[in-house]
């Protein structure tokens, strides 16, 4: 009999090979959930992409969207050398002039005199001390043990330097140290003591410092909003300074502060350096006054605070001031390094500018009376100290001047004279001299003298020459939105003249321009992407990946609007209503298209401002009614748009005050917000769950005239430039609950219960696989069983010759 043989391990069926087949068939329905998985990440990304695009496009949409703020200016100097400028929102157009007579320095002090031979020579024992911005630091030395640089590392190193740099400077094979301080202007100025400065603050034990809603007080506080002040101010108010100076000597008269509603704690403490005038400095730390002596060692120094309410009911709790450092306490000073060392090698100094020849210059104008009965002699003039040479008496105008200048001190037109002695002599000084002294006659040399020897002449014109001052070179508070920073004084011309700087600020165009075409080419990305994943390709004969999201379709309408048609609370009476008046429009692909020559022309006519409320206005507003007018509105609050009034003034009051938008049926009440000023104000009410307005005209103000009773109605228009109404709209889509978040949240849901699905499913194949596997394992061990059989029987077979 033959052998029996099957194929495989032992039966020569590749099983492996079914169950993989088997398998492939069953893992269909995994293959579609994976398809699926991928089409969710597909979507999950390209939500990603968008939120990009849209965050994109909203930041260039905020850029434009406040009015104000979109108003770029540029700036331009005569001389960058001189000035330098920059310029911010805020600024009106012109040119202006700026003349720098000094700018701000710091201050330096050396050691002139020096034993000093290398940095680590010891300084000896002792207390360094020094002060500045009126803050005063001691530096004990060790001796023996402390160097020159050990000391320049403990005064930099100090955790409460007041802002003093200390250095070694090496001459003549000297060591010298060096102390300068960090800030510009004449408070920052350096003083090294013998011994400590008397300094007056509230009292430790009673400490009280100047609090608003607990927290510390600042400058720029009212009084009368001190935690410490109660009542209402009646009139008649104030706080009494009183004090002494360094040598005990009382400062008189007292110098009374009458509060009002708007006297903030910088009056207080201005007032305070007004009564001490140079003698001591009063500044305002950590709510608290403190008052430091300008002479260091032992001080007669005495201040003191009162209020008075001049019978009314208010009251207000003022700090005890007490001595906190007793001047003279500490001394022991270094010897190597006694004040009488140091020379002051740079003052710290105030910059010195005048903007548009403000202050004014004065020239002053002195008089001498007219004497015709004078008829011989000579007479002089004293200027000063100096007296010049014997002038005949009927010496002309000319003459007399040339005598005034012969004398020393005395420049060419610097004092110009008119008439004669006989007619009436005027002085007329220059300007830039300021408020000088009188010129004084000498007349025991004319004959028939009538005017009295040594009488001085009648000054019927002060001078003046003034600048205003700034302890830093950078200049914030001259001209409105622009900086300026002083790099050096004012030419001069061959004559000596100064020559002004020209200042000019124009409108920047260009920046507008620029920014309004960042938007276009935002909204154009954004567009091109909304198209791409929401609409049918021709090409790959397929929809786009976000075709079936509903918020991603509504955007790509949505941000077209704005674009399209009058901007919300924009009228046939504004100079522009619709973007296209400015060169915006959107073509039949939906791209937006910016004509710059348009808006370029547009920029730079008289309508400037009409534009950038068409682009950007923030609740803005006008009334057709000079009775019934707009007050204000908020930008987050008042919904934009035309609404309908009617308000009745009765006996001098307002009797009934109804609002509504112009697309509305139904009326809503006004409230009156301040009877004062008669302000009707849109409810305040809001959604509880979200927030939002319940109604259009909420923050909405309108000021009434009462001065006629009568039924008043009329129009009233909000208005939010186009820009202001994308951005509001694209917060609604990107905040978080948006409908962006909605959209990811949503297709995150979707992944997530894929991904449970695809679990389950490779979970049920897994164990399909092992019952398959497990199942073909045991037919091959009956079939290797069978064949086994068969090999037995063979073998027995051929053993009996069958």
């Amino acid at each position: 009999m033959s052998e029996v043989r099957f194929s495989g391990l032992f039966t020569g069926i590749d099983t492996t090979q079914i169950v993989q087949q088997l398998m492939a068939i069953n893992s269909q329905r995994l293959a579609r959930y994976k398809a699926k998985q991928i089409g969710y990440e597909i979507q999950d990304a390209a939500l990603g992409e968008l939120r990009t695009k849209v965050e994109a496009f909203e930041s260039s949409v905020s850029a434009i969207s406040d009015a104000e703020d979109l108003a770029s200016f540029k700036v331009s100097s005569s001389n960058g050398s001189r000035v330098g400028l920059s310029a911010a929102s805020g600024v009106a157009p012109g040119t202006h002039t700026v003349r720098i007579n000094q700018l701000a320095t710091t201050e330096t002090w050396i050691q002139d005199t020096t034993t000093f031979d290398y940095t680590t020579d010891y300084v000896g024992g002792g207390n360094f001390i020094y002060s500045y911005n009126y803050q005063e630091r001691v530096i004990a030395t060790i001796a023996d043990e402390t160097t020159l640089e050990d000391l320049v590392n403990l005064i930099n190193n100090d955790e409460d330097n007041p802002g003093v740099s200390a250095s070694l400077l090496k001459q003549d094979d000297k060591y010298h140290l060096m102390l300068t301080g960090q800030e510009t202007g004449e408070d920052y100025q350096i003083s090294i003591n013998s011994s400590s400065t008397e300094v007056w603050e509230s009292s430790t034990v009673d400490a009280v410092s100047f609090t608003d809603n607990s927290e510390n007080a600042a400058l720029d506080t009212k009084i009368i909003d001190l935690d410490q002040f109660s009542n209402s101010l009646s009139g008649g108010e104030k706080i009494i300074i009183s004090g002494e100076n360094h040598s005990g000597v009382a400062i008189s008269p007292d110098t009374d502060l009458v509060l009002t509603e708007n006297t903030t704690v910088k009056h207080l403490i201005d007032s305070i350096n007004e009564h001490f005038d140079g003698v001591a400095k009063a500044v305002l730390v950590n709510g608290e006054i403190r008052l430091t002596d300008l002479t260091s060692g032992v001080s007669g120094l005495e201040f003191g605070l009162t209020y008075n309410n001049n019978g009314g009911s208010t009251s207000l709790t003022l700090p005890t001031i007490a001595v906190s450092t007793e001047g003279g306490a500490i001394s022991e000073p270094v010897a190597l390094l006694a004040p009488s060392t140091f020379i002051e090698t740079q003052d710290a100094r105030n910059a010195e500018y005048r903007i548009d020849n403000y202050p004014p210059e004065v020239a002053e104008i002195q008089d001498f009376a007219a004497d015709g009965t004078v008829n011989g002699g000579t007479f002089t003039l004293t200027y000063g100290s100096q007296t010049t040479s014997a002038i005949d008496w009927n010496a002309n105008a000319s003459t007399i001047q040339d005598a005034l200048e012969a004398l020393s001190g005395i420049d060419a037109s610097d004092i110009t004279v008119s008439d004669t002695l006989s007619s009436g002599l005027t002085f007329t000084f220059a300007s830039t001299l300021g408020n000088v002294g009188s010129i004084t006659i000498g007349t025991t040399s004319l004959s028939n003298p009538t005017l009295t020897n040594g009488l001085a002449a009648t000054e019927t014109t002060q001078g003046r020459y003034e600048w205003t001052t700034s302890n830093s070179n950078t200049i914030t508070d001259a001209l409105s939105g622009v900086s300026l920073f002083l790099f050096n004084v004012n030419d001069t011309d061959d004559s000596g003249n100064i020559i002004d700087l020209n200042v000019t600020i124009t409108r920047d165009t260009g920046a507008v321009t620029g920014k309004v075409q960042g938007m276009v080419s935002a909204y154009n990305t954004l567009m091109t992407f909304l198209i791409d994943k929401t609409e049918y390709n021709t090409e790959t004969k397929k929809m786009g990946t976000l075709s079936r999201d509903t918020t991603v379709s509504l955007l790509k309408s949505q941000i077209r609007e704005p674009f399209i048609g009058v901007v919300t609370g924009f009228s046939s009476e504004d100079e522009y209503t619709q973007a296209s008046d400015l060169g915006l429009t959107v073509d039949g692909h939906g791209m937006l298209e910016l004509n710059s020559g348009i808006l370029n022309d547009i920029l730079t006519d008289d309508n400037y401002s009409d534009a950038l409320d068409l682009i950007g206005a923030l609740a803005t507003g006008n009334s057709d009614s000079s009775v019934v007018e707009f007050y204000s509105a908020s930008d987050s609050y008042t919904t934009a748009g035309t609404y309908d009034f009617e308000v009745i003034v009765s006996g001098g009051a307002i009797s009934s005050a109804k609002i509504k938008l112009s697309s509305e049926s139904t009326y809503r009440d006004l409230t009156l917000v301040d009877g004062t000023t008669n302000i009707l104000g849109g409810s305040l009410a809001t959604d509880p769950d979200t927030g939002d307005p319940l109604n259009p005209e909420h923050s909405l103000q309108l000021k009434v005239d009462l001065s006629t009773d009568n039924t008043f109605t009329g129009t009233l228009r909000v208005k939010k430039g186009f820009a202001g109404i994308l951005v509001e709209m694209i917060n609604s889509i990107t905040e978080t609950g948006g409908r962006l978040d909605i959209g990811e949240g949503t297709n995150q849901d979707y992944q997530d219960g894929m991904a449970l699905r695809i679990e389950d499913e490779e979970s049920r194949l897994d164990d399909m696989e092992l019952r398959l596997i497990q199942k073909y394992a045991r037919l091959e061990k009956v079939l290797a069983e069978l064949q086994q059989q068969m090999q037995s029987v063979s073998a027995f077979s051929s053993a009996l010759g069958v």
